[in-house]
């Protein structure tokens, strides 16, 4: 039975304990970060032997697969072109270089760090770039590209929409037009159904595309796979996207997405989890305005006004040493995080906490007997302690990479003093 140990009710004990030993803290400033000095210890070999049994048999059941995901690609990567070559009055650009099959597959990382974000299976594992310089002109995609791609066997896949339980009530398709200032008249240039929803807004990054995703209808896969196709205005645009994404976009997305501390809600004041979140804001908040802003606006004058903006996209010195020490910080407040809540649910002043969680699971709720035996009490609480032990190694595992990635975007982008 899964456990959920980062909701608010299971972690305010918690918090009340240890905010009392940082009322008097500093939140972290942009010029440094003291770092707490906190020991580490534990053995976890077994939970982690067990986990990377379940991340073999993930990574072995996606490897099998890829030779059927390329079979798609090629296809996908010939009709792209097809298409452009057809479209090319109207400024459609297919790039084959930039979507090679190496970019076109998604690899076995890739997938197993998205299916542990998300917990399901990722849609996009196969996915082609297209370059059209007046993207906020709908009425290219309802009226050439979109009846070009269906000509060639391909419609846009659906998605569901209303839900009941584990029963799909009605489906939606897989659409979405992010660009800010598209005007009312090309937005009524798209099918009813494609504008419900779209969100037309621009990533918080300055990134704007149209990306859906297709099915093959030609396949003779039983698996529909959908195949998801991205149009941005050019191959500027395109390129900026590829860093982006591995200089600032895996970092912010695996301290939002994947660090369990980070999933805490509503954590205390000055609690060490509430300045580990704390942090990660303002790292997202530095290398977006300082990378990820430029970046895009600077592609985005190239591809749609051709004309070089050339904002600078640099780190200062000062700022590299900040996210460093932000990371560093956040290293220790994990630390410090998972040690105390170990502690915490081993002493016995938890143990009211563990039978409120029995009596709320599932299992309790349908037993006959509603006496909580000393076994249950333990039971939960090896359940419990067994689940943080496995959080705090995968929590700091991760600062780890995202620190040697870190490390790799300071190196490209850091100002040279």
């Amino acid at each position: 039975m899964q456990i959920n140990l980062f909701t608010p009710k299971f972690n305010s004990f918690y918090q009340e304990k240890v905010s009392n030993n940082y009322n008097n803290a500093s939140y972290p400033k942009l010029c440094g970060l003291q770092k707490d000095t906190v020991s580490f210890s534990g053995n976890s070999k077994t939970v982690k032997k067990a986990t990377q049994h379940i991340g073999d048999a993930l990574r072995a059941g996606y490897e099998a697969n890829i030779p059927f995901y390329r079979v798609l690609a090629a296809r996908l990567m010939d009709t792209l072109e097809a298409t452009a070559r057809e479209l090319e009055g109207v400024g459609l650009i297919f790039d084959r270089e930039y979507c090679s099959e190496e970019h076109m597959v998604k690899g076995v990382k890739s997938f197993i760090s998205k299916l542990k974000r998300s917990g399901e299976s990722p849609s996009d594992r196969v996915r082609g770039t297209l370059y059209l310089e007046n993207l906020h002109d709908l009425s290219i995609f309802t009226e050439h590209i979109l009846p070009a791609l269906e000509r060639r066997g391909y419609k846009i896949a659906e998605i569901p929409d209303k839900v009941n339980g584990r029963r799909i009530l009605s489906y939606k398709p897989d659409f979405d037009v992010r660009l800010n200032n598209v005007t009312e008249e090309s937005k009524d240039a798209l099918p009813q159904a494609l504008r419900d929803v779209a969100s037309f807004k621009e990533q918080s990054s300055g990134y704007a595309d149209i990306q859906f995703r297709l099915i093959d209808t030609l396949s003779t896969f039983k698996e529909k796979t959908p195949l998801e196709v991205i149009i941005v205005p050019g191959k500027n645009t395109a390129y900026a996207k590829r860093d982006e994404s591995y200089f600032v976009y895996d970092i912010v997305r695996a301290l939002k997405k994947e660090l369990h501390i980070s999933q805490i809600e509503n954590p205390g004041l000055r609690t060490p989890e509430q300045r580990v979140q704390n942090n990660v804001r303002i790292i997202q908040q530095q290398l977006n305005d300082h990378i990820s802003k430029p970046l895009y606006a600077n592609a985005k004058s190239l591809d749609i006004y051709h004309e070089d903006l050339h904002l600078p996209v640099e780190l200062s010195s000062d700022t590299c040493s900040a996210l460093k020490g932000l990371v560093e910080g956040m290293i220790q407040k994990t630390k410090l995080y998972y040690n105390g809540m170990l502690r915490l649910v081993a002493s016995d002043e938890y143990e009211k906490t563990l039978e409120k969680l029995i009596k709320a699971s599932p299992d309790y709720k349908e037993r006959k007997d509603k006496i909580i035996y000393v076994e249950d009490i333990i039971e939960k609480r090896n359940e419990i302690l067994k689940e943080l032990k496995i959080h705090k190694r995968e929590d700091l595992e991760l600062l780890k990479k995202v620190l040697e990635r870190l490390n790799e975007t300071i190196a490209k982008y850091g100002k040279q003093d």
